[in-house]
């Protein structure tokens, strides 16, 4: 029996996205296919390897089969949607996505460049490198 769990992400395939946490934490991906529910495949993340014996297939019309190589394969398995985030195309950073929706659409904006920030406001690091460079 098939779930009727549906999930509304703002990621899509192609995105550039940051992997949050597990074995891969840090990496960098695009994303390759989407997985319901929730879950997202990303080239060159979570590889797993998977040992495929040598089978031989028949072709439509022909007389000679034809053989597939067995080994092992590296196939990226799909992640969990809560461990990867959508890297910002103007600061490169993972950001949280915040949809804008318009008069002519919908469109994705990272959450940081939507809120206004005080210009007098410095972050904790910034006041830091202020501090040390005073001494």
């Amino acid at each position: 029996m098939r779930s009727d769990y549906r999930t509304t992400t703002s990621i899509r395939v192609g995105d550039t996205v940051a992997i949050l946490s597990g074995k891969d934490a840090g990496k960098r991906g695009t994303v390759e296919r989407l997985v319901n529910p929730g879950r997202v495949v990303v080239t060159g993340v979570n590889i797993s390897k998977k040992h495929q014996k040598p089978r031989q297939k028949m072709n439509a019309g022909s007389q000679t089969p034809t053989v597939d190589k067995g080994g092992i394969l590296e196939i990226a398995s799909p992640l969990d949607l809560a461990k990867v985030a959508l890297v910002c195309a103007k600061c490169d950073r993972p950001v949280r996505i915040k949809t804008k929706v318009a008069a002519d659409g919908r469109s994705r904006a990272s959450a940081a460049d939507a809120r206004p920030r005080s210009p007098t406001r410095r972050s904790p690091s910034e006041r830091h490198h202020q501090a040390a460079i005073r001494v």
